[in-house]
């Protein structure tokens, strides 16, 4: 019996004469809505469908000391699974503020493929697959004649390394260069003959409280996806745009002499879902750097993909 594949809802839809509205129910994170439009608008407000398929789950690259050039794979490689749907969150949320932006009077409609239906896929197969996936269940959705198009976002593989970041990337992580031994050069390649530890050549990193500074070790969070729009009747790809977003973080204070343990767990948890966000609003063409507001959120740790549990707070001495 052949398995059916699951779009999962994660909105309700209200649509009233002159007024659109979404409530986006959603784990750790604010509540996406509609703009109510201040003048009736000439023509009826487009629907957009917005389903992201990044996943539950995100990866840890380290880059790892090697001797020679007989290395099949010079990064160790850990899967994160975190709870909730929070990665796919944090993706719809990014083009829930981008449609804001663009067409405020828009009508959303959220969705994500359900995690199980990626269970078990190659990070290289991963884009082709939920693609596939998403097309078969739509093609079931009578609903969608009521839309005008469909936004899709996906895991985005890249075989080679790129600006300093690891190879065989995918989706969302975090990439941590702990390493001295490469330095990128104007050109964006990187020498591994160079052994000067000075950071002065190293990479645009930004430590924790937002200030720059520059380093060869950095821990990384990474947004690599791929965003499709159809025609919500035809199913037919208008546009495709591929992203390879990240934000190299370093504490210049830290005394961790292991550079993945520099950045403290709830900042490298918010910087991950923050980045996810705005990578999928940079897909659509937005830009949210100046947007400072992020709701609430629920950090989660990204060791273990737990929610972290708020701190006491320390009385004063």
């Amino acid at each position: 019996m052949k398995k059916r594949t699951t779009l999962v809802a994660i909105s309700m839809l209200l649509t009233l004469p002159l007024l659109s509205s979404t409530a986006f129910s959603q784990a750790a994170d604010s509540t996406p809505t509609s703009a109510k439009p201040s003048t009736p608008p000439s023509t009826p407000p487009l629907t957009y469908a917005l389903v992201s398929a990044v996943g539950d789950r995100f990866t840890f690259v380290t880059q790892k000391q090697s001797v020679g050039s007989n290395s099949i794979d010079n990064f160790t490689r850990r899967v994160v699974k975190v709870q909730g749907n929070v990665l796919n969150s944090a993706v719809l949320r990014g083009l829930d503020q981008a449609l804001t932006q663009s067409e405020p009077t828009s009508v959303r409609v959220f969705m994500s493929l359900e995690a199980a239906e990626m269970e078990n896929v190659l990070p290289q197969d991963r884009e082709a697959i939920a693609i596939g996936k998403i097309v078969s269940a739509l093609e079931k959705m009578p609903q969608r004649k009521d839309w005008d198009k469909i936004i899709v976002v996906t895991p985005k593989y890249m075989q080679s390394e790129y600006s300093g970041m690891g190879s065989k990337l995918s989706g969302l992580g975090v990439y941590v260069q702990p390493l001295y031994s490469a330095t990128i050069s104007s050109s964006g390649s990187e020498s591994a003959n160079d052994i000067e530890v000075s950071d002065s050549t190293g990479s645009d990193t930004r430590a924790p409280d937002g200030s720059k500074t520059k380093s060869r070790r950095y821990v990384a969070p990474f947004s690599y996806i791929q965003k499709w729009v159809l025609d919500a009747k035809t199913l037919k790809v208008l546009e495709k745009d591929a992203r390879h977003d990240f934000s190299k973080l370093f504490d210049k204070q830290s005394t961790a002499i292991n550079v993945a343990q520099s950045i403290p767990d709830d900042v490298l948890a918010e910087r991950i879902l923050t980045l996810a966000e705005r990578s999928a609003a940079s897909s659509m063409g937005a830009d949210l750097s100046a947007v400072v507001q992020i709701g609430d959120v629920t950090a989660i740790d990204p060791k273990t993909g737990e929610p972290l549990k708020a701190k006491a707070a320390q009385p004063k001495k």
